[in-house]
């Protein structure tokens, strides 16, 4: 709890709420799955690159996916739908856009991190336009050790770091999410099961994403 007041000090302009605050109830769960502890050590020990950038991102990863826990996840959570296990990882700190897939995301925190979330249903559509106000965005700290499910009407991004050292998040979600649509991107759609809106200012919209995002690129201040 330390580490989350001073992450509020340092950012009195924004309400960081506890993972376990009922706050969280619309966006996710918290998951108490046996076996879920070797997997986030494997992450971060093997998910170490110093060249690494704001944000890294491997969708599948042969050698986690062997971990039983996957396995479990599969049928417990996913109905024993095929899903795939990777690794979010890297030294983001802002919101950048919102995503959402048409499927429950299971996170794992491998690290202390700070998570941003939205909702589907606030999305607007006017004209053609989409658009999401990033003012109506939620934050909550998220400490290393902790699996959650987030609901598909959660909008989220990449986590932030909350210290100087990269965040690492393992990532489980249907096999073949967030690979390369076999068409042209349309609208939202970005890749496969990931529809996503990007803030004018980020990487993702200097790469051809929808920007829909209105209002400010959130940032966190890190514990340094």
């Amino acid at each position: 709890m330390n580490q989350l007041n001073t992450l509020r000090e340092l950012n009195p302009d924004k309400h960081i709420s506890s993972i376990g605050d009922p706050a969280f109830s619309p966006f996710g769960r918290v998951l108490n799955i046996s076996g879920t502890g070797s997997m986030l050590e494997f992450s971060l020990q093997h998910f170490v690159d110093v060249e690494v950038g704001n944000t890294s991102y491997v969708a599948s990863d042969v050698e986690m996916e062997k971990y039983p826990v996957i396995a479990e996840i599969s049928r417990t959570l996913f109905g024993e739908m095929d899903i795939q296990a990777g690794c979010c990882f890297g030294f983001n700190t802002r919101m950048n856009g919102m995503e959402y897939h048409k499927s429950s995301e299971v996170l794992g925190a491998a690290t202390d991190m700070v998570l941003m979330f939205g909702r589907v249903q606030d999305i607007k559509i006017q004209d053609g336009v989409f658009s999401w106000d990033s003012r109506l965005v939620k934050y909550f700290f998220l400490p290393a050790g902790t699996v959650i499910e987030l609901y598909s009407t959660t909008l989220h991004l990449a986590p932030s770091r909350v210290s100087p050292e990269p965040f690492n998040a393992v990532i489980i979600l249907p096999k073949g999410t967030n690979t390369s649509l076999e068409a042209e991107p349309n609208e939202l759609l970005w890749m496969k099961n990931k529809w996503l809106m990007a803030h004018a200012d980020s990487p993702a919209a200097a790469k051809g994403a929808y920007v829909g995002i209105t209002g400010p690129n959130h940032e966190i201040k890190i514990i340094s």
